[in-house]
């Protein structure tokens, strides 16, 4: 079976901080990392510094400080899911997506999250991530394979 384990390089346009305009909640975000963050609070001075924020680093930064909504523990995969159908709307990246066929996503990283992704790190390495972020990415693929 064929992995994808790190969204870089030809696979780049599987993360989040892959410049793709993403219409989320009625405001445009240049980065879907910019949209999910924004998704944290209902404060609109802090949604607009994220949504204008120059890189999705910077807006994942400031994301980190926000009144978060009630039980964003919980519904963060929603949102999450909300954010990459409005990313995968883009028919050129859903075509992408579609075309990684049956292979497993997993969002790889070296910065300890094992919630969204798996981290290959010498302490996380041999324990698996939630890769949360992969299952909703292959969910969303699923969903255009069905719709071809």
């Amino acid at each position: 079976m064929r992995v994808i384990d790190a969204f870089r390089g030809d696979n780049f346009f599987l993360s989040n901080f892959y410049p793709a305009r993403v219409l989320f909640r009625g405001r445009e975000f240049p980065t879907a990392e910019h949209a999910f963050m924004s998704a944290k609070t209902t404060d609109e001075r802090s949604i607009e510094r994220i949504r204008t924020a120059p890189t999705p680093a910077e807006a994942k930064r400031i994301g980190r400080s926000v009144t978060l909504v009630d039980d964003w523990d919980r519904v963060r995969f929603d949102a999450m899911a909300d954010v990459l159908a409005a990313k995968f709307d883009d028919a050129a990246l859903a075509r992408r997506l579609a075309a990684t066929g049956g292979a497993t996503l997993i969002e790889g990283n070296t910065w300890h999250d094992q919630v969204w992704g798996s981290c290959t790190c010498d302490t996380h390495r041999n324990f698996d991530g939630g890769n949360a972020l992969g299952v909703l990415l292959m969910r969303e693929r699923l969903r255009h394979l069905l719709f071809l």
